[in-house]
């Protein structure tokens, strides 16, 4: 079972980061209450996000920061290089990305690239759910990125009622400014 819902810079995300804990502790020889974790050297971290502004269509470029391990109920400490775009469909969207999955595969093929590769543990925590949300891992050298691509409605727009039903959005049937994308790659050593 993943670890509660982790600190979280960005609502709707804690799948992701609860992925994110899963994987470290599942691909960890130590106990889960001393498990540190260290950033990606930079000169690593500008190698991923190079590829990533290289092989991946969006218009803005991934800002690249290190930050603190997300506080979390296993206890897992350390820091880890963060590689975020945000911006909305109109930024995000083209004829070569329309979807989620669009995406996914251009962040899959980016990495890929660079020598990061799914492996049977890693392919364990790809996630996908029904709120616009998808998550994947690849590993090289003793290293990990987590990938979590989120697309939601902006907050305050004002789409067609046939983009509701029961309750829920349906994201394609919003207008590209309607829709807020966010991409992060977490990368870290354990």
């Amino acid at each position: 079972m993943p670890p509660a819902a982790l600190e979280n810079p960005r609502p709707g995300v804690p799948f992701g980061l609860a992925v994110l804990a899963a994987i470290i502790l599942s691909l960890m020889t130590a106990p889960a209450r001393a498990a540190t974790v260290v950033a990606l050297p930079p000169a690593e971290c500008r190698e991923v996000r190079s590829a990533l502004e290289q092989f991946v269509p969006i218009a803005p470029g991934f800002r690249q920061i290190e930050i603190d391990f997300p506080e979390n109920r296993e206890n897992i400490k350390g820091r880890l290089c963060r590689l975020v775009a945000v911006g909305t469909g109109v930024h995000f969207e083209s004829e070569r990305i329309r979807t989620l999955v669009d995406m996914q595969a251009f962040l899959r093929h980016a990495l890929k690239e660079i020598g990061w590769r799914e492996t049977e543990q890693t392919k364990h925590f790809a996630g996908k759910s029904t709120h616009g949300r998808h998550v994947f891992a690849v590993s090289k050298n003793n290293a990990i990125c987590v990938a979590t691509t989120q697309v939601d409605m902006i907050p305050g727009a004002d789409p067609p009622k046939a983009a509701f039903d029961n309750g829920t959005v349906f994201l394609g049937s919003l207008r590209p400014f309607e829709r807020d994308w966010w991409v992060a790659v977490d990368c870290f050593h354990f």
